[in-house]
């Protein structure tokens, strides 16, 4: 009887191998639909910047352009006079934002995490809660205060905004970086006769540089590519960013939407590029290896 039993138990229909393999492919199917959705956006606006005005009502989306036709790059840098104002503004706006943001968050997230007061703590707490605090809850506020002192439709009203908007969220990720250098490192400085002031100059900054250089990307991509505060406070064509700018080409008799994914991709470069330049210090675990050595 108990032979019988055996033979009549069901075999799993898959062993242990071939499920681990199952299991591989699901997860490799799973990353080529989540990247094919994500790229896909990416694909048709290059798509549709490189074709001609003819090819737009003729072919599909998703149909290669029959030759790389430059024109319409040509036409955005030559005839759009709003994309080298654009361009400009978003330039010194961005470079002045995050340099604000790259010399206070730093120190002011080493002073919360090293600090033992109870006001650190509290600050830090505000800090956090001004992160969950949309734009459009203080929209109106922030509009008359600016008007009340002269910075509404300037560039330094708008720096001045916007910057407030990305201290919080910056120093959330500094100060999860700063508790994670050894204190010792700074006991050891200050036995050798640095003050405060130097030790964190001089040992803690130069370890935050993987971590300073992401959070210059992420207040870079905020910066650059914001358009909510920028239509809400700047005003006149002459102080427009990118993003205001590419409204140029809507319309109420429709979009010209070849020349608005080649402004697209030319607005999308120097982002870009800062990536390509910065990428290999974003990473994790070099922390680990300075303070070995």
């Amino acid at each position: 009887m108990a032979q019988s039993a055996v033979d009549t138990r069901k075999k799993p229909l898959l062993n242990y191998t071939q499920k681990k393999k199952l299991i591989n492919y699901v997860r490799i199917a799973l990353v080529v639909i989540i990247t094919l959705l994500y790229v896909s956006p990416l694909y048709i606006s290059f798509n549709y910047s490189f074709k001609t005005p003819q090819e737009l009502g003729t072919s599909s989306a998703m149909a290669l352009p029959k030759s790389l036709y430059l024109g319409n790059y040509v036409d955005v840098l030559t005839k759009n006079r709003d994309f080298v104002t654009g361009f400009t503004n978003s330039l010194i706006t961005t470079v002045c934002i995050v340099g604000i943001l790259m010399v206070i968050t730093p120190m002011a997230s080493y002073v919360l995490v090293r600090s033992t007061s109870k006001w650190s703590t509290f600050a830090y707490y505000i800090f956090m809660t001004g992160i969950l605090i949309p734009f459009q809850c203080i929209m109106y506020p922030a509009y008359v205060n600016l008007k009340a002192v002269g910075l509404i439709d300037t560039l330094p009203g708008y720096i001045l905004v916007r910057t407030g908007f990305l201290i919080g969220t910056s120093i959330m990720i500094l100060t999860a970086f700063v508790k994670t250098v050894p204190v010792e490192l700074e006991e050891a400085a200050n036995i050798d006769g640095a003050s405060i002031f130097q030790a964190f100059w001089m040992i803690v900054f130069p370890l935050m540089k993987p971590i300073n250089v992401t959070v210059l990307v992420i207040n870079t991509l905020n910066a650059w590519n914001d358009y909510t505060v920028a239509v809400s406070l700047l005003q006149s064509s002459s102080k427009r960013t990118l993003p205001l700018a590419q409204l140029l080409y809507t319309s109420e008799s429709g979009i010209e939407i070849n020349l608005a994914f080649a402004f697209f991709g030319l607005c999308m470069l120097p982002v870009l590029i800062l990536y390509l330049f910065t990428q290999r210090y974003i990473v994790s675990g070099i922390m680990s290896g300075s303070v070995k050595g």
